[in-house]
C-alpha cells in the first residue's frame, strides 16, 4: 500500500481507518466544525438555527453532522 496524505479533504468518511488504514489529511474533519458551530449556538444562547449547504458530500455530509449534533444539543436544526 502506499501512504495518501491529504491537504484538503475533510469528509468524515475518511476518518474510518478500518478501510483507509494509509490515509492521513492535514485538516480536520467536517465534524470538527459541526461540533464548533453547535457550540456557537449553545455560546450565543440561539434556540433556532437554520441551515444552507451546497450539493455534494462536503456540504451535505457536514450539514448532517451539524444537525446530528444540534439535536444531541438540544436544539432544533432545519435545513434549508
Amino acid at each position: 500500500m502506499i501512504p495518501q496524505i491529504s491537504y484538503a479533504s475533510t469528509a468524515p468518511e475518511l476518518s474510518d481507518d478500518r478501510r483507509y488504514d494509509f490515509f492521513s489529511r492535514v485538516v480536520p474533519p467536517d465534524s470538527f466544525q459541526a461540533q464548533a458551530m453547535v457550540d456557537i449556538v449553545k455560546a450565543m444562547g440561539w434556540n433556532y438555527v437554520s441551515t444552507v449547504a451546497s450539493e455534494g458530500s462536503y456540504g451535505e455530509k457536514g450539514v448532517d453532522a451539524f444537525m446530528q449534533l444540534s439535536r444531541e444539543a438540544g436544539k432544533t436544526p432545519d435545513l434549508l
